[in-house]
């Protein structure tokens, strides 16, 4: 099976049940929504947003790391299965209490200090399920990690909606979302076990020192991405509360599906890649191009339909969240420059470049807060929306120099030209087709596209056979 072609049958694992669990989210999120109204739905995805963005610190990059190592040593796959599990507990635990120590200090009477002490939990056994990510990947059992994590959000949804229809509080529900990361953790650790390797603790205390320091690029870089992704939220929340922040989450929850497809995208090509850079440096770089071309092709086309729709699927959600279409368009054009980071982000890491990376995502980072502080007090949920686009831009534009520097000497974002130029001709069509039908018109902008970036030599047909024979 080519590499391509196992990618594949990879992301369609993933794919598949990354939409399953999203049909889930989305089920029980517009349910919430509908039950709690905005303040309170506000104050829910607040918390959650919040275990996400310490659940990211806690990792300190040592899934990514992890993988690599695994790749490049799979003779020691137990010892390094055992030191990537120490190491994730243990900076998991004083991480945990420093964030409880913070909130109790600074703000001892805050209001969701509970649903935040759960969370603090649910996060420290993120540990243990990071750990089985990074053994998952690196033998590419990809169907163990997306079908074990499908079963995690199916056994949530199910117990946050119960919860809901007895009319419990939010606490229950923050209760059970802990129950679930639970089952989760418990049946990762036994696939991993039975399917891959067992845990070997005998190494020496150097070589899980050796692995924190070595850590380090993952770990700024993890760190930047999630505070790039949601530090806007986080001060919408100070700025303006919690209604705003239900508003924008609702639209956001809509956008993570181009934020998951990056994910799987990079998290599919990783292993393959891996192994091609350490035998053939051109296969590898060759393959790398390819990819980015393919992701050059996917976000404009997609960033248009979701403009032209998001209005009109909103109007079928509970009322209060009308707001969200117009946050949701803003977010979409971030599509193009997110698809196209999920290629570099494997370039600069393969090729052992990731401090760079670390340059890219911190600048993206401080860029995000930035323009949220700038734009949040004017324009709320929509500066927050605006911030985000912008901080991405600043982020890839940066990124993309770095690997044109460090790594291919080619410019991915030249690759923008053509696709830009079909979606124009997709915007002009379905402007003028929305008119009689809002849904036929995105149909007749998609073939559109498709049509005019083969007429402009975007893309060949015979560049299909080549690729599933690299």
């Amino acid at each position: 099976m080519s590499p391509f072609k196992k990618v594949l049958v990879n992301s369609g694992y993933l794919l598949g049940f990354r939409i399953l669990s999203r049909l889930l989210s989305v089920i029980f999120l517009v349910y919430a929504a509908s039950r709690l109204g905005p303040q309170l739905f506000g104050a829910l995805s607040f918390v959650l947003v919040t275990v996400e963005l310490l659940g990211s610190i806690s990792d300190l990059g040592i899934t990514r790391y992890g993988s690599r190592e695994l790749i490049r040593n799979s003779g020691q796959r137990p010892a390094l299965a055992g030191q990537i599990l120490v190491l994730q507990v243990l900076t998991s635990v004083p991480l945990a209490a420093a964030g409880l120590a913070a909130v109790l200090i600074f703000n001892p009477g805050y209001p969701k200090l509970q649903l935040l002490m759960i969370g603090m939990a649910s996060f420290f056994l993120y540990s243990v399920i990071n750990t089985t990510e990074a053994i998952f990947t690196s033998v590419q059992r990809f169907f163990y990690s997306a079908s074990l994590a499908f079963f995690g959000r199916l056994v949530y949804t199910l117990a946050g909606i119960s919860a809901l229809l007895a009319g419990f509080s939010v606490v229950v529900v923050m209760w059970a979302f802990f129950a679930a990361i639970v089952f989760e953790m418990v049946l990762r650790i036994i696939m991993v076990i039975v399917k891959v390797t067992r845990f070997s603790f005998h190494f020496p205390a150097s070589g899980v020192w050796r692995m924190l320091v070595l850590t380090m690029p993952f770990a700024v870089a993890g760190i930047a991405n999630i505070i790039a992704l949601r530090i806007n939220v986080v001060i919408l929340e100070f700025i303006k509360g919690d209604a705003q922040v239900g508003i924008y989450n609702m639209a956001f929850t809509l956008f993570t599906p181009f934020i998951w497809l990056s994910y799987i995208i990079g998290l599919a090509t990783f292993p393959a890649l891996t192994e091609t850079y350490m035998k053939n440096r051109q296969s590898a770089k060759r393959q790398f191009w390819q990819w980015y071309r393919i992701m050059s092709l996917v976000g404009i086309p997609a960033a248009v339909a979701v403009s032209l729709l998001a209005k009109p699927v909103l109007l079928h959600f509970p009322s209060g969240y009308s707001d969200s279409a117009a946050v949701l368009i803003i977010l979409s054009w971030q599509a193009p420059l997110v698809l196209l980071t999920s290629v570099s982000y494997n370039v600069l890491q393969i090729a052992d470049r990731e401090h760079y990376l670390v340059i890219s995502l911190v600048l993206g980072a401080i860029a995000t807060a930035a323009f949220s502080f700038l734009l949040v007090p004017f324009w709320g949920e929509i500066g927050a929306a605006f911030a985000a686009l912008l901080g991405t831009a600043v982020k890839q534009m940066h990124i993309q120099h770095e690997v044109y520097h460090r790594v291919l000497k080619q410019r991915a974002l030249q690759l923008f030209v053509r696709p830009a130029i079909a979606g124009v001709v997709m915007i002009a069509l379905t402007v003028l087709m929305a008119m009689a039908n809002i849904w036929l018109a995105a149909v007749v902008g998609m073939v559109a596209y498709t049509i005019t970036i083969f007429a402009t030599g975007a893309v060949r047909f015979s560049e299909f056979k080549m690729l599933t024979h690299i």
